[in-house]
């Protein structure tokens, strides 16, 4: 196997994991489908994931990085990092449908409960952010060290077949060029929409996963961070620690961050003070505009313009479709739209553009809004994006001829399709939505 290393601002190289080829888990050789983007955060990312990893082996998900509460804004604030509980839970999302990838989701997405410092805190956060800090501020060598101990098949030159069935092949002894970038099949159910789990109000452990970045060499963290450290850790260290988090998870794609750097979202919102309906305030902070009274206009970040991770905006140019939603609107799908470069390559890309509705109105965020109000928000937020293809489910939608009116608008087409779980919840059907996808994808 080839050996490579990207350097970092120290001289030190940045030892990447190994990709695992195709097939390899499981002895045969899929074929690869479309190279597919998908844009979110949160339970919602998690239904798109869910479904993706069983249309696709070429997946890679780009996660807002704006939440501020429970254990991912406590690390922030800490720690200066990305907060990791969206790039977790999109993690946990690509996890395989074996004992290997069951085990693994379940265990980045246990939560502590004690009455002390770990309350609350998700495993999966935690691991995220030591990777982080053992890529970025340690020695590399001695990380990557620490790290194919841990990997199954133990160090370099531990025999094949130690690692239980499922699990992605031994650990590499040197890194290859390039982290993982291809996806492998398999599926696992989630929550369809919502704001991310370590939000108050946000499902406890068991609500799957995300991916993060970091910011580009030597920047502080700076945004949304106040009095928080700056981050030294350079960017490729902080998207190799999510990629030898997916190895280890053995995760049938890839979770980058949408940007690199931490940032908050500032919502305008119309009636936030009940006793003033008609007056318009600035709701600050991603926990807040997800449950503030009244109707978000839009949203916008701080800082205007965070640097966009670049293998994210490499991801939408080498993309065949771009998937945004469903999930929480105003703090999970529209962020992708106010990060400058991030928007300019999702409007520029050559790929086509699916945008998957929620299923219900989330409370707070969107309180009433059709589905079709959910097209003219995201419109409006980005005038310049066309969309080829809007997926609904057909039992959800009241005026199907507004809806595709709405569509139209957009330059698109309007799928209907019964898409959504049978026990009653606003929950997307993983093996429904992929099905979707697969009529999609193939016209």
């Amino acid at each position: 196997m080839t050996s490579a290393a990207s350097e970092t601002p120290a001289g030190e190289p940045v030892r990447e994991p190994a990709r695992v080829a195709d097939g390899e888990r499981n002895g045969t050789v899929k074929p690869l489908g479309p190279k597919v983007v998908a844009l979110g955060g949160g339970h919602g990312l998690y239904a798109s994931l869910s479904a993706l990893r069983r249309v696709t082996d070429r997946l890679t998900a780009v996660v807002t990085v704006a939440d501020d509460g429970g254990s991912s804004g406590r690390l922030r604030r800490e720690l200066g990092v990305l907060p990791p509980g969206d790039l977790r839970m999109a993690l946990a999302a690509l996890c395989g449908d074996d004992e290997w990838g069951q085990t693994w989701r379940d265990v980045v997405q246990h939560r502590f409960r004690s009455e002390g410092d770990l309350q609350g805190h998700a495993v999966g956060n935690l691991l995220i952010v030591a990777l982080w800090e053992l890529l970025g501020g340690a020695s590399t060598g001695a990380a990557a060290d620490l790290l194919l101990g841990a990997l199954p098949g133990g160090a370099a030159g531990a025999p094949s077949g130690t690692a239980p069935q499922g699990a992605p092949g031994g650990a590499p002894n040197s890194a290859p060029t390039s982290a993982p970038t291809s996806a492998h099949g398999g599926l696992a159910e989630g929550p369809s929409s919502g704001e991310a789990g370590d939000s108050p109000g946000g499902s406890p452990g068991g609500v799957p996963g995300a991916v993060a970045g970091g910011p580009r060499g030597g920047e502080p963290a700076g945004a949304g961070v106040p009095g928080g450290p700056a981050w030294g850790a350079p960017s490729g260290s902080t998207v190799a620690g999510l990629d030898w988090v997916g190895r280890l998870l053995g995760a049938h794609g890839r979770v980058l961050p949408m940007a690199a750097v931490p940032m908050d979202i500032v919502a305008e919102v119309r009636g936030a003070d009940p006793s003033r309906p008609d007056e318009v305030t600035r709701v600050k902070g991603q926990v807040a505009c997800a449950k503030t009274p009244g109707s978000v206009l839009g949203v916008s970040l701080v800082p205007a313009d965070p640097p966009a991770c670049p293998e994210a905006l490499a991801a939408v140019e080498d993309a065949d479709w771009i998937v945004f939603g469903p999930g929480s609107w105003f703090t999970s799908v529209l962020p992708h739209l106010k990060v400058p470069a991030l928007a300019r390559a999702l409007t520029s890309s050559r790929a086509r553009r699916v945008v998957a509705l929620n299923l219900a109105p989330q409370p707070g965020e969107t309180d009433d809004f059709s589905p079709q109000a959910h097209l003219e928000v995201l419109q409006a937020h980005a005038p310049d994006l066309s969309v080829d293809v809007v997926i609904a489910d057909e039992g959800v939608v009241e005026d199907p001829g507004a809806l595709e009116k709405a569509v139209r608008r957009l330059g698109g087409r309007l799928v209907l399709a019964g898409v959504a779980a049978d026990d009653g919840s606003p929950r997307h059907d993983p093996a429904r939505l992929a099905q979707a996808f697969v009529q999609i994808f193939s016209e």
